[in-house]
């Protein structure tokens, strides 16, 4: 008697590497009900691979438009469920569809084909195969070039990555093929701190020795050709001993002006406008500012918009209120964390310099990172609570209430790929509605002062 294969989600969580799951990642399954497709998420390492599981076609929709995913899988127990999930699916972005766990006929592989899929799986495909031509189909995506960015907007700074060019003001600024390029990787990464070693790796390709003073006489020079100064910077900032930070938000616009471009477009507007009246209908309903916080980190994490999220509340310390960093910050609510952890902060603790959140109270401006878990010199209580959760890029926004800082909110990813200009922009939208319901609440009577 042969032996029993174990089921597909068994086999491919013992055959999925993390490795391979952070090349999939974000991933998003959309399974019928009640089929073997709707069980396909797995354990790797500390996180669920796929990242987000939805069990029908709209929901899914809002999903995958919110997050830069990088790959759809699409299964269920009917040809005419996955065909127009499939169809409901292809218009809202460029990411590949792929059809697994789903019995299928010849001429129906051709239909499923046209509908919009870029891979359909036989349902009898062992784990081996499926993970191969998923992570072959997730390589092949990376290539495709239709939706570069060809320039980037910041005030009257612009670059023309396809030219090389870069123009303030209506003038030509010359720079140099590093400068270029070191201008070009900052603007990527608008309002995010890259580390000295990050920028050194990407635009000189050094993967070892000290290369800052070369990175120091460069950002020299691009500041005093924009006009830029170390002491009071309007373009280029610098956190010392971790390393630079392009000062003003950038949009990004592309070559493509063509209509599936402009359906996804559409699409993610849809679903940020549907998922911001939620947010407000249920922080207007919130009775209380803790209720506020627990709708906004669940709202964040179940519609897709991050792994986790957090919100701290600053309390300030009366016996020394002149200095904005002296006191300890409080846990208010949290989603997508672990219990563990929950536990581990529940007594808040003090601010510190080894705390990120101490960068949000100091300055009162976002604070945006790629890899939060690799900062462990600089912010290394945030570090190690990030490596332990496997969470890496982070974005944290102050919330204001009657001119002073409220707290943070904190939105987390377990990828380390930095948000995107566009998802850090709606995020901070949503932090600006969040801080005018904790303002609401402070001003019911018989409420206490923010």
């Amino acid at each position: 008697m042969a032996p029993t294969s174990p089921p597909i989600d068994q086999a491919i969580g013992r055959l999925l590497r993390p490795r391979d799951a952070a090349l999939m990642s974000p991933a998003l399954l959309c399974g019928e009900p009640g089929s073997t497709a709707a069980r396909l998420q797995v354990r790797v390492g500390r996180t669920n691979w796929p990242t987000l599981v939805r069990q029908d076609a709209t929901g899914a929709v809002q999903a995958a438009t919110v997050r830069d995913t990088r790959l759809v899988l699409v299964g269920g127990r009917s040809f005419g469920w996955v065909h127009q999930a499939v169809r409901t699916l292809r218009p809202a972005g460029r990411f590949p569809i792929a059809v697994l766990a789903t019995d299928v006929q010849p001429e129906q592989v051709l239909t499923l084909l046209d509908a919009g899929a870029n891979l359909v799986l036989e349902s009898h495909a062992g784990a081996r195969e499926v993970l191969a031509r998923l992570l072959a189909l997730c390589r092949s995506s990376l290539g495709d070039s239709g939706g570069q960015v060809r320039w980037l907007h910041a005030g009257e700074l612009r670059l023309d990555l396809a030219a090389r060019r870069c123009v303030l003001a209506e003038t030509p600024i010359p720079l140099g093929h590093n400068e270029f390029d070191l201008l070009a990787y900052l603007m990527g990464r608008s309002q995010q701190v890259v580390p000295q070693h990050e920028i050194l790796q990407q635009v000189w390709g050094w993967r070892q020795g000290d290369g800052s003073n070369t990175l120091r006489i460069h950002i020299g020079r691009l500041r005093r050709k924009l006009g830029d100064t170390a002491v009071r910077p309007q373009w280029i900032g610098s956190v010392r001993g971790v390393g630079y930070q392009f000062l003003p938000p950038v949009a990004e616009l592309g070559d493509d002006r063509g209509s599936d471009r402009l359906r996804e477009s559409m699409a993610l507007l849809n679903a940020q406008a549907d998922a911001l009246k939620a947010l407000v209908d249920g922080v207007t309903a919130a009775a209380d500012e803790t209720a506020v916080a627990e709708t906004v980190v669940q709202w964040a994490v179940d519609r897709g918009f991050s792994d986790a999220a957090t919100v701290f509340r600053f309390d300030l310390d009366q016996t020394d209120p002149l200095r904005r960093t002296a006191g300890a910050s409080r846990l208010v609510a949290s989603a997508g964390m672990s219990a563990r952890w929950q536990q581990s902060i529940s007594t808040g603790h003090p601010i510190s310099d080894g705390f990120l959140g101490a960068e949000v109270y100091s300055s009162g401006k976002v604070v945006q990172l790629r890899d939060m878990s690799g900062l462990a010199k600089r912010f290394p209580f945030t570090a190690r609570m990030s490596y332990d959760e496997d969470l890496h890029a982070c974005v944290l926004f102050p919330l204001h209430v009657h001119g002073l800082i409220w707290g943070d909110l904190a939105f987390v990813s377990r990828t380390d790929r930095a948000f995107t200009p566009a998802r850090t922009a709606f995020l901070r939208t949503v932090a600006g509605v969040v801080s005018l319901a904790f303002a609401a609440q402070a001003g019911r009577p018989g409420a206490h002062d923010a």
